[in-house]
C-alpha cells in the first residue's frame, strides 16, 4: 500500500502491537499543558483525532504550532517539507518518515529558527513574531480523507470579478473600506462566496492573489490534498515572505474576519 511505501511498516510489523487506547494511556500525559509543534501539523492532529474519534476517547485540551509557520521566519527561500526545511538548516536527517528521526528534525528545525531569530525563547519568539498563533486541538475540524478522490471537489473556484457590492453607501470608518482583501481556504460558517459579498458590502476591495499591496489574507481550512505536503497555501506562504519583507499583511482567520465584520 502506499502507506508502507512511505514508512516501510508492514502488517506484519505490527500486528502484535498495543491497539492505541493503550498507547495513548502511556503517551497522553505529554501533550497535557503543553506547547504540541509538528511539521504540516494540521495533517498530524487531524490523525490523532481521528483516531480519538474512532475509539470513543477524551478529546485533550491542548495547544499546537506547525513548524512551517515558524520555521519561515528564519527560511523564506527553501521549499516547505521537512527534507528541504532540515537541509536549509544544514541539519541531518536520518531514516526520514521513521517517526522518532521526524520529531527529532522537528525539534532541531524549530529550535535553530529561534536561534537565528535571536530569540532566547520559545515564548519570546512568539511575542515578537505574534502572527503565529497556537491553534486549538478541540476546535480542530479533522480531515476525513487523505487521499487524492474529490481533490478539488470542497472548493468552489469564484472570480473577484463576480462578487459586486449590494449597497452604494458605505461606513468610511470600516476596517474593511477601500482595504485589499484576499481570501484562502474553507469557512466554517459560511461559504467563501457569501463571504466575499459580506466584505465588498463593507467597502473592501477583493484580490485573487497576494501581493505586495494586500491589507488582509482571510485563511480558512486547507484542504492538504490541495495546498499539498506542506498544508500551506501558496497565498499564506506568500503573505508571510512578503510580511517578513516588511509589508503591512494583516494575516486573520475566520473568527478574526467576521469580528471585524461587525465592527
Amino acid at each position: 500500500s502506499k502507506c508502507v511505501a512511505v514508512h516501510g511498516i508492514t502488517y506484519e510489523d505490527v500486528k502484535s502491537s498495543p491497539k492505541f487506547p493503550e498507547v495513548w494511556a502511556q503517551i497522553k500525559r505529554y501533550f497535557e499543558e503543553n506547547y504540541i509543534i509538528a511539521h504540516n501539523a494540521r495533517f498530524d492532529m487531524s490523525v490523532l483525532k481521528n483516531c480519538l474519534f474512532e475509539y470513543g476517547l477524551d478529546i485533550p485540551d491542548f495547544k499546537y504550532f506547525c513548524s512551517i509557520l515558524i520555521s519561515a521566519k528564519a527560511c523564506t527561500s527553501a521549499g516547505k517539507s521537512l527534507k528541504e526545511r532540515t537541509k536549509y538548516f544544514g541539519i541531518e536527517l536520518n531514516n526520514h518518515h521513521n517517526a522518532l528521526e521526524d520529531a527529532k528534525a522537528c525539534a532541531q528545525i524549530v529550535i535553530e529558527t529561534i536561534k537565528r531569530c535571536r530569540n532566547k525563547s520559545f515564548e519570546n519568539f512568539l511575542n515578537v513574531y505574534s502572527s503565529i498563533e497556537a491553534k486549538e486541538f478541540k476546535d480542530l475540524k479533522p480531515q476525513i480523507s487523505f487521499g487524492e478522490r474529490n481533490r478539488y471537489k470542497r472548493f468552489e473556484r469564484i472570480s473577484v470579478s463576480e462578487i459586486a457590492a449590494a449597497t452604494e453607501t458605505f461606513n468610511e470608518m470600516h476596517p474593511f473600506f477601500r482595504k485589499n482583501i484576499v481570501f484562502t481556504g474553507e469557512l466554517s460558517t459560511m461559504s467563501r462566496r457569501t463571504a466575499m459579498q459580506k466584505a465588498v458590502n463593507a467597502g473592501a476591495i477583493l484580490k485573487s492573489g497576494v501581493s505586495r499591496n494586500t491589507d488582509f489574507l482571510v485563511v480558512g481550512t486547507q484542504d492538504k490534498s490541495i495546498v499539498g505536503d506542506d498544508g500551506l497555501s501558496s497565498k499564506e506562504a506568500k503573505a508571510y515572505k512578503l510580511i517578513d519583507e516588511g509589508y503591512d499583511i494583516k494575516i486573520i482567520n475566520e473568527e478574526e474576519f467576521l469580528r471585524l465584520l461587525e465592527d
